[in-house]
């Protein structure tokens, strides 16, 4: 088993996107299904992260980045073997410019 760390910014990034769905596209049920569909994915990543693609740009794969694809959203992580630790660094809108903002994480 592994730990999954979701760190203050991947945090940050979740629940802004879940209050926008929510409060703005006053869509509630939207946002819990979500959230729901986000814990299935840690619960997942705690058992077998690497079942899961690495990041669809080579520089980005290349450092060992690997993301979840959840509803519009991506979630990437990195895997550290040897603390058997998930960190997840950001979730992001698929359609954001997300190369750009994860090269300063790798």
């Amino acid at each position: 088993m592994y730990y999954v760390n979701i760190t203050d910014i991947a945090e940050e990034d979740i629940l802004s996107t879940v209050n926008y769905i929510s409060r703005e596209l006053k869509a509630p049920v939207a946002a819990n299904n979500l959230l729901d569909d986000i814990e299935k994915h840690e619960d997942n990543l705690s058992k077998s992260p690497n079942m899961y693609p690495n990041a669809p740009d080579e520089f980005l794969a290349s450092k060992g980045l690997k993301f979840v694809i959840i509803k519009n959203y991506l979630m990437f992580f990195l895997i550290d073997e040897k603390e058997k630790t998930v960190n997840v660094i950001r979730f992001l809108y698929n359609r954001r410019n997300w190369k750009n903002i994860l090269m300063d994480y790798v």
